[in-house]
């Protein structure tokens, strides 16, 4: 990685965590007239969802709800106006937008070796191929481990606080 990448990297990191010391939160980079922000910033404030780990590391709302501005316009209105079902759409991310950030399933696998021990096998590499990020990984809810729908374990005391998973 070049000097010049990890100075926006850190000046953005940087610029985020003052934003959220000085009580900007998730809003500071979503307009109050947009949508409902509220359960966002405590969705983001919550430990056991991913919003939180990226707003850790510095990713804010727009990195991953990109839209354009007449999309933008289009949600202020119907915000205004009181006529919306949801604040926010529920996005089903494909690998590749994933992978601007964290590489590629095999990088995935290898950075989660670790999790054999504590699950039994590395679910990045699962029998199932490559299964899609979102069917295991939300943002604003609890993530859900899938490979629990067939394989049956005292998933409650191997996973993550926070997880969901069938029985």
């Amino acid at each position: 990685m070049t000097k010049t990448i990890k100075g926006l990297i850190f000046l953005t990191a940087a610029l985020f965590l003052t934003a959220m010391a000085y009580g900007g939160g998730a809003g500071a980079s979503c307009s109050g007239d947009c949508h409902v922000i509220k359960p966002y910033e405590e969705g983001a404030a919550n430990k056991e969802l991913l919003v939180y780990s990226h707003f850790q590391a510095g990713v804010g709302c727009t990195e991953c709800h990109e839209r354009t501005e007449e999309e933008i316009a289009h949600e202020k209105e119907v915000y205004k106006s009181g006529d919306y079902e949801k604040t926010l759409y529920t996005r089903e991310y494909d690998a590749d937008f994933c992978f601007r950030c964290h590489e590629s399933y095999k990088a995935l696998a290898e950075r989660s070796e670790h999790l054999k021990q504590a699950l039994g096998r590395n679910p990045h590499e699962s029998h199932m191929g490559e299964v899609p990020c979102y069917e295991c990984h939300k943002a604003h809810q609890p993530s859900r481990l899938v490979c629990s729908e067939c394989h049956k374990s005292n998933w409650g005391e191997k996973l993550p606080k926070g997880w969901q998973f069938d029985n």
